[in-house]
């Protein structure tokens, strides 16, 4: 918990850690050579049987938000500092910045694949990992920490969430007849962990410069098999001792399978050819399922019920953000600094584990995928596609829609470059696929990258990468 409040709070921290969203390209859904396709749409059938390299087949990394390094890390008299700097002003600190400040993380990476023909149709069988981390970070989190001041604040609506598991898909496809082909997966998951942790009326009193308090709602639920929580002595809290959680000392006693649970995807093609030659429409529906873990450790602040049954937190006295203030010129550590504000943000929600509650049921989130596609009657070479992608996933729901233009000079060796936009802003993608018999190897962006820093990192929270390594095992066949 308290590396994700790192994450979530110190900027280079989470870029460092590969934070966004990577993929299956989407800029991949109209491109037939792909031997992924079916990721993104299970109707659609790969031109060649194949066997993907192990752990490379299809391997993404990226980053997406409407935030993101350049907003919090700064460079300083030729050195990088972060936000909370000194030499760093207010509006610099929080120019950038907004109400809502949102981070993604979306990892799927194929650990096994293959792809065959047989039972009428085209099959898929893979087994990939897949993870996802979500935090919503408001305004008000990053001016208290940086502009404090004598003034009253109420911040709310800060929320972190992560999953991962392994997942076990069987897909097939099936033509119907001319106009139709249709396809679905069967997914079995099984749960490493799941975390959901929600801040919220975080209200600091601070008019009064002799005496501020502090009343925060906060709830942690974490779905680990074998999660050990310990508390550790804090400061006195109105003239009495008080434990709060140890974030820092959280083990795992036992680890082993966390949940299991069960997924479907969904999809259908018609192709025009009738009414419209060379037009073709498409849907999908991604991820419809759940994971049903065995533990749920609970970790909240509440100290009773009113008569009303509402629960009700205790006031404190708060003393500052006192970690966090670089004391020279020539700077502070890095992880001092996210090591300082987390121990002040924990004292602020005073944080109590109240055991094990045992099994719960979540969904893992869908995607719905709409695409239409048009190839030149004249030149089939060159085909265009508007796809529009949405997913659900409660307050990390985002919509993109992405025009893409396809070439395909020869059957082995096709190309496009495609442009999105959607609630994280604007983006430009492209793709190279190159599968010949015996060999595939493919490379693309859906979000380009753009400046980074001396390590290689993402100034800018919209860019990823793409590639796979795979072995196709016959020609190209057209579905």
């Amino acid at each position: 918990m308290k590396s994700t409040i790192k994450l979530a709070l110190a900027a280079v921290t989470l870029s460092l850690s590969g934070s966004a969203i990577a993929q299956n390209l989407k800029g991949s859904y109209f491109m037939e050579g792909s031997l992924f396709r079916h990721e993104l749409n299970p109707a659609f059938e790969a031109q060649q049987t194949y066997v993907s390299m192990p752990a490379l087949g299809n391997l993404g990394i990226g980053v997406n938000g409407n935030f993101g390094l350049q907003d919090v890390m700064f460079n300083r008299n030729g050195k990088t500092v972060t936000y909370l700097h000194p030499d760093v002003s207010v509006s610099d600190a929080l120019g950038g910045l907004n109400s809502n400040n949102k981070l993604l993380i979306n990892v799927n990476e194929q650990i096994l694949g293959v792809g065959f023909r047989g039972i009428g149709g085209y099959n898929t069988i893979s087994l990939n990992a897949r993870v996802f981390v979500g935090a919503n970070l408001p305004y008000g989190i990053f001016e208290v920490t940086k502009d404090l001041q004598n003034k009253d604040y109420n911040i709310d609506d800060m929320s972190i969430y992560g999953q991962g598991y392994v997942e076990l898909a069987l897909g097939h496809s099936h033509r119907i007849d001319d106009n139709w082909r249709v396809g679905g997966k069967l997914k079995f998951l099984f749960g490493g962990g799941r975390m959901k942790a929600e801040f919220e009326n975080l209200s600091l009193k601070m008019q009064n410069p002799n005496l501020w308090t502090a009343t925060a709602q906060a709830r942690v639920e974490g779905n680990v098999k074998g999660l050990v929580v310990k508390h550790k002595p804090e400061e006195y809290n109105n003239g009495q001792p008080y434990e709060t959680v140890d974030f820092d000392e959280l083990d795992v006693d036992g680890a082993g399978l966390g949940g299991f649970g069960m997924a479907v995807d969904l999809g259908a093609e018609y192709d025009f050819k009738d009414i419209v030659p060379g037009l073709k429409a498409s849907i999908a529906l991604l991820d419809l399922g759940f994971i049903s873990w065995s533990e749920s450790h609970i970790i909240d602040n509440k100290n009773g019920k009113d008569d009303q049954g509402n629960p009700t937190y205790d006031s404190f006295e708060f003393k500052g953000f006192n970690n966090i203030r670089v004391k020279d010129g020539n700077g502070k550590k890095l992880s001092d600094q996210t090591d300082g504000l987390t121990d002040d943000l924990t004292k602020l929600y005073n944080l109590q584990y109240r055991g094990d509650e045992g099994s719960s049921t979540h969904g893992i989130g869908a995607t719905l995928n709409v695409g239409v596609e048009y190839a030149l009657p004249v030149y089939d070479k060159v085909r265009f596609g508007l796809l529009s992608t949405t997913r659900f996933q409660g307050e990390y729901t985002w919509n993109e829609e992405r025009l893409s233009v396809n070439y395909t000079p020869c059957k082995w060796f096709e190309m496009n470059i495609n442009g999105g936009l959607g609630t994280f802003g604007g983006s430009f993608g492209w793709m190279l696929n190159v599968h010949p018999v015996g060999f595939n190897f493919f490379i693309g962006m859906d979000h380009t990258l753009g400046s980074v820093s001396k390590q290689f990192v993402p100034l800018r929270s919209n860019a990823d990468f793409t590639m796979g390594i795979n072995f196709p095992l016959t020609k190209v066949k057209k579905g």
